[in-house]
């Protein structure tokens, strides 16, 4: 049984002055179609700052009446049409380095269905960094976060040396962002612009954390979220997504293990005559880089 918890006006008084600021990435759909902005404005959440960024492939507009239940709810809304698709990576650093005087930064995605326990753990102040259960629409199943390669569910404090998940549902406490300055380094690395932004940030985590800064890492909620992975049929734009991804780490984080992989992933493609993924996978590792993020 959950009990309830109880709060001092003073502590309740903390909690309305906590600046937070949140990001929701729209691809290729209006604002009326993203589960994320319609269960995000039926929440008890006010009083926040939200930037819609478009990522494309058109120009998309602010719905009167998505604009008037923000202002009831005294949420700043404003709308970012980005048509260029710019690389994720560069998106969230560039959110992060504008509202780094926040106390809460959340990145989310179109396609999440925010809950009343996503809500709340934004008000947790006992840690550094909240990665909500991502539960599958598809199947139900928990598939993040991980945990030494092991879904986590039912565990609340999680150990920041060999825990990630995706980017969709983040809570980032602003110490974070302080320490990975202090460490001049950007959240996410933008060698990556899809697949892959996501581990980079908690790879970042990793080395901190080896090098004895403290983080504090949390799950205490849940969001219901479409998954790639677990779709049964993987479409050509992914595969070669992934290749990139691929290319991409073992160039920029190399190790025996993972150079090895390279190694057979390449043989594999040249006897099954997949020229065209030898020619991706070459491409990133050469540049070190994803094609969209080469300057």
């Amino acid at each position: 049984m959950i009990l309830p918890q109880f709060y001092s006006f003073s502590m309740l008084e903390d909690f309305m002055n906590i600046k937070i600021a949140i990001i929701v990435v729209v691809y290729n759909k209006c604002l009326e179609q993203s589960i994320t902005v319609n269960t995000l404005l039926s929440t008890g959440l006010s009083d926040v700052t939200v930037i819609i960024h478009n990522n494309g492939p058109k120009d998309i507009d602010l719905p009167g009446e998505i604009f008037q239940e923000c202002c009831k709810k005294n949420i700043k809304i404003k709308l970012n049409n980005c048509i260029s698709n710019k690389p994720l990576s560069i998106v969230y650093n560039d959110f992060i380095d504008q509202h780094d005087d926040f106390d809460r930064l959340i990145i989310l995605d179109d396609d999440s269905a925010i809950t009343e326990s996503f809500i709340n753990s934004i008000y947790d102040d006992d840690c550094d960094l909240q990665l909500p259960l991502i539960i599958s629409r598809e199947d139900g199943k928990v598939y993040y976060p991980m945990e030494n390669g092991r879904v986590v569910s039912g565990k609340n404090v999680l150990n920041p040396k060999v825990t990630h998940s995706i980017g969709s549902g983040l809570i980032i406490h602003k110490r974070v962002v302080s320490v990975f300055k202090e460490n001049e380094l950007q959240l996410f690395d933008e060698h990556y612009a899809l697949y892959g932004v996501d581990v980079s940030f908690f790879r970042r985590i990793w080395v901190l954390s080896n090098k004895g800064v403290v983080f504090k890492l949390k799950s205490t909620s849940h969001i219901i979220h479409s998954l790639s992975r677990t779709e049964d049929v993987e479409s050509s734009f992914r595969r070669t997504e992934r290749l990139i991804d691929f290319a991409v780490t073992v160039r920029r984080y190399n190790s025996f293990r993972s150079k090895m992989s390279f190694c057979k992933k390449t043989l594999i493609s040249l006897l099954s005559l997949k020229f065209g993924d030898i020619a991706v996978m070459y491409d990133a590792y050469i540049h070190g880089s994803h094609p969209r993020c080469r300057k």
